[in-house]
């Protein structure tokens, strides 16, 4: 018996040894499917309960009460806190006349009170538009409209005011509503409601006001630059949060003593779905900042033990960046999870700051599908091996960039990219799956997917990006295809940007796109100009300024071109496309063009003439954009 068991007991010690030389991948394998056969039990159980990330809220509230949900400037409001006022908001709502299957647009600042105005509408089955804050004039007016909201509500601050009623007038059979209390006046098209929340009851909305609601309704539009044009707004589903919720299940150790630090804008999908999505699964507790400080991100930590943070690359950048200091290492934090994270950086971040799991994800809001980096591979954003190929439902194909389709074979069939080669990550198509792309874009939709990709008949969803694959199946970002390029964490649409500039009278055309700047994350926006007076290509001063003047007033910070470039011509190809890909190989260096080049001095907010000086700065990371 004895000779047996040490015989099963060698065989196993063999076959893991053997496992582990042939495939050292299996165990992550595990790890990763374990997590997504929890996530998908979970969100069936769910579905069969007809529960609504607004009811897993009231259950985590109910649970957790009095505990800390949210920490804003110093002040905690408890999950009980957060639920009550919610009510409110909800009974607001029902007395505006507003009902299950409306649309509305918030436009709040990063605070609690965004967090309870969206779970007050969810309570009565409305769905929300989460306006960008920094949004103005023509883009905040097209968010709005395209939206198809019955009502917008903002919350206190002369900005916001200010910036709604510069467009009040073309915003027809839209009520104007405000919580703001402070005294600042406000005209008669608009209304304030502080008064109504205050002496509003904060007892539960009945489950029957969303009786009408499933896991497939619009839940919130989140508001993307897509791939060409003015902002448009994603559907987001009741499902689709739920499945947000989960975003922390890629640290496994996650319990409801954790305490996560967002910076990041709620009007967005990592801050309001992964982050808010969070708080509901897991009964954490969320330290919300209005805006991201590198100077004061760990003082926060350390003052509120924080033991998860969210980012994207470019904080990372800005906080290696700030003086090295004896107290770098004195917080709780264990993990980080974002994206964006660069290669160079990740190392010395993790380094410095002694992070023990940097979670890089890969995603995006029109997407249905996402994977995790759950091994510290610095720079990767998961990991796709022979066996994950087969089970998940994505594949990689060669891209043309310049005739910005796939490659197919002469059998018309789409070519998977080989070992380290950038390829366009497409995902098999679903039924099941909450695809459902812009609102009331369908020719935008339909672009979305491919045909007959692999056989007749199959049907995939354009991601929209390059990654590669290397030998060990670790996934890498490489870049984004189409009409939008990211800076500042955010997507910058070149056909918005393009046409801002061309409004001015001296601007015959534009063509933006984005370049890699030194020791920046994304790519700075570059816009390239032909003036009327096609015969010179010098700009007046007074032009430079008026272009300057242009892009402060009409674009959000992160959307202003950090290099202009002034030409004779644009060229263009038989269908009138702007032809940008010797503009992109030149980019901001002069030394390739004698077409004049400017550049966004941010201290002084003005464009600036590069010269030679100038430019070895920029590439020896002197100068700051």
């Amino acid at each position: 018996m004895l000779k047996f068991l040490t015989a099963c007991l060698g065989a196993l010690g063999a076959l893991y040894l053997l496992m582990r030389i042939k495939f050292p991948w299996l165990y992550g394998d595990i790890k990763f499917l374990s997590i997504a056969i929890k996530t998908v039990i979970q969100i069936e159980k769910s579905k069969r309960k007809k529960e609504l990330p607004i009811d897993l809220f009231e259950r985590t509230a109910d649970k957790f009460c009095h505990k800390p949900m949210i920490i804003h400037k110093e002040r905690s409001y408890s999950f009980i806190e957060v639920d009550k006022m919610a009510n409110k908001v909800a009974n607001v709502a029902l007395g505006l006349g507003l009902k299950q299957g409306d649309t509305v647009a918030i436009m709040v600042y990063n605070e609690p009170a965004f967090v309870w105005t969206w779970f007050g509408f969810e309570k009565i089955g409305v769905e929300v538009a989460f306006l960008t804050f920094n949004q103005r004039k023509k883009p905040l007016l097209h968010s709005i409209i395209s939206s198809e909201a019955k009502a917008v509500f903002f919350n206190s601050g002369p900005e916001l005011y200010a910036a709604i009623d510069d467009i009040a007038e073309d915003l027809e059979n839209i009520d104007l509503y405000t919580f703001d209390s402070s005294d600042v006046e406000i005209s008669s098209r608009f209304r304030r409601l502080n008064l109504e929340l205050k002496a509003s009851p904060e007892d539960r909305i009945p489950r029957s006001m969303r009786s009408n609601v499933t896991v497939m309704s619009t839940n919130c539009l989140i508001f993307t630059s897509g791939t060409t044009g003015l902002p448009k707004p994603v559907i987001v589903t009741h499902l689709k949060c739920l499945f947000a919720g989960f975003l922390l299940a890629y640290r496994t150790s996650t319990t409801s003593d954790d305490i996560l630090y967002t910076c990041l804008p709620l009007y967005h999908s990592a801050g309001s779905m992964f982050g808010v999505g969070s708080i509901r699964r897991y009964g954490i507790t969320m330290v919300l900042s209005e805006r991201f400080s590198a100077s004061r991100f760990f003082h926060d930590c350390r003052q509120h033990n924080v033991t998860i943070i969210q980012y994207i690359g470019e904080m990372c950048r800005y906080l290696v960046n700030t003086p090295k200091s004896a107290n770098d290492t004195d917080h709780l934090v264990t993990a980080a999870i974002g994206n964006g994270l660069r290669k160079d950086i990740w190392s010395e971040f993790q380094t410095r700051f002694k992070i023990d799991n940097i979670i890089e994800i890969y995603g995006a809001t029109e997407l249905s599908f996402g994977f995790g980096n759950l091994f510290n591979e610095v720079g990767a954003t998961g990991r796709i091996t022979p066996l994950l190929k087969i089970l998940l439902p994505i594949a990689f194909i060669k891209f043309d960039s310049d005739a910005n389709q796939p490659v197919r074979n002469d059998k018309g069939r789409c070519v998977p990219v080989d070992t380290g080669e950038p390829g366009l990550l497409i995902i098999r198509f679903d039924k099941r799956m909450p695809t459902e792309g812009y609102k009331n874009k369908e020719e935008e939709n339909k672009k979305r997917f491919l045909y007959s990709v692999f056989k007749d008949g199959d049907k995939y969803i354009n991601s929209g990006d390059l990654l590669y694959i290397d030998k060990d199946y670790y996934v890498y970002f490489y870049d984004r295809l189409g009409d939008t390029f990211r800076w500042k964490g955010e997507n910058v649409s070149t056909t918005e940007v393009a046409n801002t500039i061309s409004e001015l009278s001296f601007v015959a055309d534009t063509c933006v796109y984005g370049v890699k700047v030194p020791g920046c994350e994304g790519r700075a926006g570059m816009a390239t100009i032909h003036l009327v007076d096609s015969d010179n290509f010098e700009p007046t001063e007074e032009m430079v300024c008026k272009i300057m003047e242009q892009c402060r007033t009409q674009l959000a910070g992160y959307a202003i071109p950090r290099f202009v470039r002034f030409t004779r011509f644009l060229d263009i190809t038989s269908t009138f496309k702007q032809m940008k890909t010797t503009l992109k190989r030149e980019g901001f260096d002069i030394n390739l063009t004698m077409e004049p080049i400017y550049y966004f001095d941010i201290r002084h907010k003005k464009y600036c003439q590069i010269d030679k000086n100038i430019y070895s700065n920029i590439i020896d990371k002197h100068i700051n954009f």
